[in-house]
């Protein structure tokens, strides 16, 4: 079972947890939009027969990191770099699931050196670049139309008043449910500033994503479309997408044993 603790990095503080082998191969993983560093007890037995050491971070307005201002993406990878340090991990996997995929993509781009391959579940796509974001539906180009414009605290207040209906989606799925507690203690800040950063230019190309990257899909995946991944993965100079056979954005069973195989093989 992971145990959630903090790291003060830089300006700020981080909440993380780790779990899975200790001595195993370090892999940071990105939540998605809502998310902290709790895991299901799952991901920790993968971890421990398979040799991976699964460090599961917060970001700003999550668990228990702060909200912070940020301009960009790209902002996260001197934050993310600074956990790192302070673990006393030098090289490690990225992983990242749904809304996480940006933070992912920043550190492969911006830290090299460092990051040794990266792993997407679900991920979102570059929406940033218009032509990809144009593959969405129009409720989702009016949503970031919005996003874009709007000031934070509107965006927050967004996410708050859509809280309740979340909650009856997650009743079934207790540690999604704390997670959306615990969003809102920080005033839904976290998301709301993801959802601003995420069609605001990121601060880095894809092309300077060197890492190899292999990314999960669903064709079927009721929130992200598959064109605007595959739109994404051909920006990217070492790319691979495999087909998630449930329809469910989140990522199957199946998915998640396939990633801690494939880490495992990559030693």
């Amino acid at each position: 079972m992971a145990t959630r603790q903090t790291v003060r990095v830089g300006r700020t503080t981080l909440g993380y947890a780790e779990c899975g082998d200790l001595r195993g191969r370090p892999v940071l993983l990105h939540h998605g939009l809502i998310g902290n560093s709790a895991l299901p007890d799952r991901w920790d037995v993968y971890g421990r027969g398979m040799g991976v050491r699964l460090i599961a971070v917060e970001r700003p307005g999550y668990g228990a990191s702060p909200p912070l201002e940020m301009g960009a993406v790209a902002e996260w990878a001197e934050l993310a770099e600074g956990l790192m340090d302070a673990l006393g991990v030098e090289e490690f996997d990225v992983a990242a699931i749904s809304a996480g995929a940006p933070y992912g993509y920043a550190l492969a781009a911006l830290l090299p050196r460092r990051v040794r391959r990266l792993w997407v579940l679900s991920g979102l796509p570059y929406v940033h670049d218009d032509a990809i974001r144009g593959l969405y539906p129009q409720d989702s180009l009016t949503a970031w139309e919005f996003y874009r414009q709007a000031p934070l605290p509107d965006i927050a207040a967004g996410f708050a008043a859509a809280a309740p209906r979340w909650a009856q989606v997650f009743a079934e799925l207790p540690l999604m449910l704390s997670a959306l507690e615990e969003i809102g203690a920080h005033d839904f800040l976290g998301p709301a500033r993801e959802a601003k950063l995420q069609v605001r230019p990121w601060g880095f190309e894809l092309s300077q994503v060197r890492a190899p990257v292999r990314l999960w899909h669903a064709p079927a995946d009721e929130q992200i479309p598959l064109a605007a991944v595959e739109a994404t993965a051909a920006l990217l100079p070492r790319a691979e997408i495999f087909e998630q056979q449930d329809p469910s954005h989140v990522p199957s069973e199946e998915t998640v044993y396939e990633l801690f195989r494939s880490l495992a093989a990559e030693g």
